[in-house]
Protein backbone atom coordinates (compact mmCIF):
# COMPACT_ATOMS: atom_id res chain seq x y z
CA UNK A 1 0.00 0.00 0.00
CA UNK A 2 1.83 3.40 -0.77
CA UNK A 3 1.19 6.60 0.64
CA UNK A 4 -1.47 8.21 -2.37
CA UNK A 5 -3.62 5.47 -1.81
CA UNK A 6 -3.07 5.73 2.24
CA UNK A 7 -3.85 8.95 2.10
CA UNK A 8 -6.89 7.95 0.04
CA UNK A 9 -8.21 5.81 2.82
CA UNK A 10 -7.60 8.55 5.11
CA UNK A 11 -9.70 10.86 3.19
CA UNK A 12 -12.73 8.05 3.87
CA UNK A 13 -11.98 8.01 7.37
CA UNK A 14 -12.25 12.16 7.70
CA UNK A 15 -15.43 11.89 5.55
CA UNK A 16 -17.09 9.51 8.31
CA UNK A 17 -16.15 12.08 11.21
CA UNK A 18 -17.88 14.68 8.88
CA UNK A 19 -21.05 12.69 8.24
CA UNK A 20 -21.40 11.27 12.23
CA UNK A 21 -21.00 14.85 13.47
CA UNK A 22 -23.72 16.18 10.80
CA UNK A 23 -25.56 13.45 12.08
CA UNK A 24 -25.10 14.20 15.86
CA UNK A 25 -25.52 17.76 15.84
CA UNK A 26 -29.66 17.69 14.96
CA UNK A 27 -31.82 20.06 13.41
CA UNK A 28 -30.13 23.04 15.02
CA UNK A 29 -26.46 22.71 14.96
CA UNK A 30 -24.15 25.09 17.22
CA UNK A 31 -22.67 26.92 14.52
CA UNK A 32 -19.03 26.07 15.88
CA UNK A 33 -19.41 22.62 15.71
CA UNK A 34 -20.76 22.99 11.79
CA UNK A 35 -17.58 24.82 11.20
CA UNK A 36 -15.12 21.53 12.69
CA UNK A 37 -17.23 19.97 9.81
CA UNK A 38 -16.23 22.53 7.28
CA UNK A 39 -12.82 22.16 8.17
CA UNK A 40 -12.46 18.63 8.29
CA UNK A 41 -14.80 18.38 4.94
CA UNK A 42 -11.76 21.08 3.44
CA UNK A 43 -9.09 18.81 4.46
CA UNK A 44 -10.85 15.55 2.99
CA UNK A 45 -11.16 17.58 -0.28
CA UNK A 46 -7.56 18.96 -0.12
CA UNK A 47 -6.56 15.37 0.20
CA UNK A 48 -8.38 14.42 -3.07
CA UNK A 49 -5.87 16.50 -4.93
CA UNK A 50 -3.05 15.52 -2.82
CA UNK A 51 -3.13 11.91 -3.50
CA UNK A 52 -3.89 12.05 -7.12
CA UNK A 53 -0.75 14.48 -7.57
CA UNK A 54 1.58 12.29 -5.63
CA UNK A 55 0.74 9.11 -7.42
CA UNK A 56 1.11 11.00 -10.69
CA UNK A 57 4.42 12.53 -9.52
CA UNK A 58 5.65 9.84 -7.96
CA UNK A 59 4.51 7.40 -10.68
CA UNK A 60 2.59 5.23 -7.92
CA UNK A 61 -0.79 5.40 -9.91
CA UNK A 62 -2.79 2.07 -8.87
CA UNK A 63 -5.75 -0.04 -10.33
CA UNK A 64 -6.68 0.36 -6.67
CA UNK A 65 -6.21 3.80 -6.68
CA UNK A 66 -7.82 4.70 -9.37
CA UNK A 67 -10.93 2.87 -8.27
CA UNK A 68 -10.72 3.74 -4.57
CA UNK A 69 -10.14 7.94 -5.24
CA UNK A 70 -13.52 8.27 -7.28
CA UNK A 71 -15.44 5.96 -4.50
CA UNK A 72 -13.64 8.20 -1.65
CA UNK A 73 -14.59 11.68 -3.49
CA UNK A 74 -18.35 10.23 -4.13
CA UNK A 75 -18.74 9.34 -0.45
CA UNK A 76 -17.20 12.70 0.63
CA UNK A 77 -19.61 15.09 -1.83
CA UNK A 78 -22.82 12.82 -2.05
CA UNK A 79 -22.54 12.27 1.58
CA UNK A 80 -21.91 15.79 2.83
CA UNK A 81 -24.86 16.67 -0.30
CA UNK A 82 -27.12 14.02 1.39
CA UNK A 83 -26.87 15.21 4.79
CA UNK A 84 -26.99 18.76 3.84
CA UNK A 85 -30.60 17.68 2.25
CA UNK A 86 -31.65 17.62 5.95
CA UNK A 87 -31.40 21.19 7.15
CA UNK A 88 -34.21 24.11 6.39
CA UNK A 89 -31.35 26.49 5.77
CA UNK A 90 -29.36 24.43 3.44
CA UNK A 91 -32.39 22.61 1.57
CA UNK A 92 -33.70 25.90 0.62
CA UNK A 93 -30.69 26.18 -1.55
CA UNK A 94 -29.78 23.08 -2.31
CA UNK A 95 -33.19 21.42 -3.75
CA UNK A 96 -33.33 17.44 -3.15
CA UNK A 97 -33.82 16.74 -6.99
CA UNK A 98 -30.16 17.84 -7.23
CA UNK A 99 -28.83 15.74 -4.99
CA UNK A 100 -30.58 12.65 -7.14
CA UNK A 101 -28.82 14.34 -10.20
CA UNK A 102 -25.64 13.99 -8.49
CA UNK A 103 -25.82 10.87 -6.95
CA UNK A 104 -27.46 9.30 -10.07
CA UNK A 105 -24.39 10.60 -12.71
CA UNK A 106 -21.75 9.28 -9.60
CA UNK A 107 -23.27 5.95 -9.59
CA UNK A 108 -23.29 5.84 -13.90
CA UNK A 109 -19.68 6.75 -13.86
CA UNK A 110 -18.89 4.39 -11.28
CA UNK A 111 -19.90 1.98 -13.19
CA UNK A 112 -18.73 3.04 -16.48
CA UNK A 113 -15.38 2.95 -15.03
CA UNK A 114 -15.47 -0.77 -13.57
CA UNK A 115 -16.92 -1.93 -16.87
CA UNK A 116 -14.17 -0.61 -18.31
CA UNK A 117 -11.13 -1.32 -15.76
CA UNK A 118 -12.65 -4.79 -15.85
CA UNK A 119 -11.70 -5.37 -19.23
CA UNK A 120 -8.26 -3.88 -18.57
CA UNK A 121 -8.83 -0.32 -20.20
CA UNK A 122 -7.85 2.18 -17.23
CA UNK A 123 -10.60 4.89 -17.72
CA UNK A 124 -9.32 7.64 -15.50
CA UNK A 125 -10.79 10.66 -14.14
CA UNK A 126 -10.64 13.51 -16.99
CA UNK A 127 -10.30 17.02 -16.70
CA UNK A 128 -13.92 18.20 -16.77
CA UNK A 129 -14.59 15.34 -14.44
CA UNK A 130 -12.19 17.40 -11.90
CA UNK A 131 -13.61 20.72 -12.27
CA UNK A 132 -16.89 18.86 -11.21
CA UNK A 133 -15.41 17.73 -8.39
CA UNK A 134 -13.66 21.35 -7.59
CA UNK A 135 -17.45 23.07 -8.34
CA UNK A 136 -18.98 20.12 -6.00
CA UNK A 137 -16.41 20.56 -3.27
CA UNK A 138 -17.23 24.31 -3.35
CA UNK A 139 -20.99 24.35 -3.59
CA UNK A 140 -20.90 21.60 -0.42
CA UNK A 141 -18.28 24.04 1.18
CA UNK A 142 -20.71 27.27 0.64
CA UNK A 143 -23.25 25.45 1.81
CA UNK A 144 -21.68 24.19 5.45
CA UNK A 145 -20.96 28.18 5.75
CA UNK A 146 -24.25 28.81 5.51
CA UNK A 147 -25.36 26.06 7.91
CA UNK A 148 -22.77 27.51 10.47
CA UNK A 149 -24.76 30.75 10.17
CA UNK A 150 -22.42 32.45 8.07
CA UNK A 151 -24.71 34.62 4.93
CA UNK A 152 -21.82 35.61 3.37
CA UNK A 153 -21.27 32.55 1.70
CA UNK A 154 -25.39 32.42 0.72
CA UNK A 155 -24.70 34.00 -2.90
CA UNK A 156 -21.75 31.78 -3.81
CA UNK A 157 -23.95 28.66 -2.20
CA UNK A 158 -26.38 29.34 -4.84
CA UNK A 159 -24.52 30.10 -8.20
CA UNK A 160 -21.91 27.05 -6.87
CA UNK A 161 -24.93 24.67 -6.54
CA UNK A 162 -26.20 25.27 -9.82
CA UNK A 163 -22.54 25.44 -11.81
CA UNK A 164 -21.93 22.18 -9.89
CA UNK A 165 -24.99 21.01 -11.34
CA UNK A 166 -24.12 21.62 -14.66
CA UNK A 167 -20.47 20.07 -14.66
CA UNK A 168 -22.03 16.68 -13.49
CA UNK A 169 -24.28 16.81 -15.87
CA UNK A 170 -21.98 17.25 -18.92
CA UNK A 171 -18.98 15.63 -17.30
CA UNK A 172 -21.34 12.67 -17.32
CA UNK A 173 -21.97 12.66 -20.68
CA UNK A 174 -18.57 12.97 -21.67
CA UNK A 175 -17.73 9.60 -19.61
CA UNK A 176 -20.86 8.00 -21.39
CA UNK A 177 -19.56 9.85 -24.96
CA UNK A 178 -16.05 8.39 -23.84
CA UNK A 179 -17.70 4.61 -22.34
CA UNK A 180 -19.28 4.57 -25.84
CA UNK A 181 -16.45 5.35 -28.00
CA UNK A 182 -14.43 2.86 -26.02
CA UNK A 183 -16.62 -0.05 -25.66
CA UNK A 184 -17.02 0.59 -30.23
CA UNK A 185 -13.17 -0.05 -30.33
CA UNK A 186 -13.53 -2.85 -28.19
CA UNK A 187 -16.02 -4.61 -30.57
CA UNK A 188 -14.46 -3.49 -33.93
Amino acid sequence: MNLPNLITLGRLVVTTACFVLLALLGKAPPPSAVWWVFGLFLFAAITDFVDGWLARRWQQVTQFGRIADPFADKILVCGTLIMLVEYPVTADILPSWIVVVVVAREFLVTTLRSAAEAAGHPFPADRLGKWKMIAQCVAASALLTVLAGSQFFARTAVISVWVALVLTVVSGLNYVIKAARLLRRRGA
